[in-house]
């Protein structure tokens, strides 16, 4: 079955919504919980590493979908 543009589109605006409304923002929770537990032996806190971890790659993902969708809509308006 072909997925079409618009379809795609929907489905990725629905992906990064919930990639930053959701997990990105308990993820930075994660994160900021895990800084604060560790004090200034931050770098050193293995909490504190797997937070700053999935941060950077629900930031990544993010980045990665709103190019998708960016390539989409520049796609459509040229035809």
């Amino acid at each position: 079955m072909t997925i079409t543009r618009a379809q795609k589109l929907k489905q990725l605006k629905a992906k990064l919504k919930e990639l930053e409304e959701v997990k990105l923002k308990k993820a930075l929770s994660n994160y900021g919980e895990a800084y604060q537990e560790s004090g200034a032996a931050w770098q050193e806190n293995a909490a504190w590493e797997l937070a700053d971890e999935e941060v950077s790659v629900l930031r990544a993902m993010v980045t990665e979908i709103k190019s998708e969708i960016r390539n989409l809509e520049l796609n459509s308006t040229k035809k």
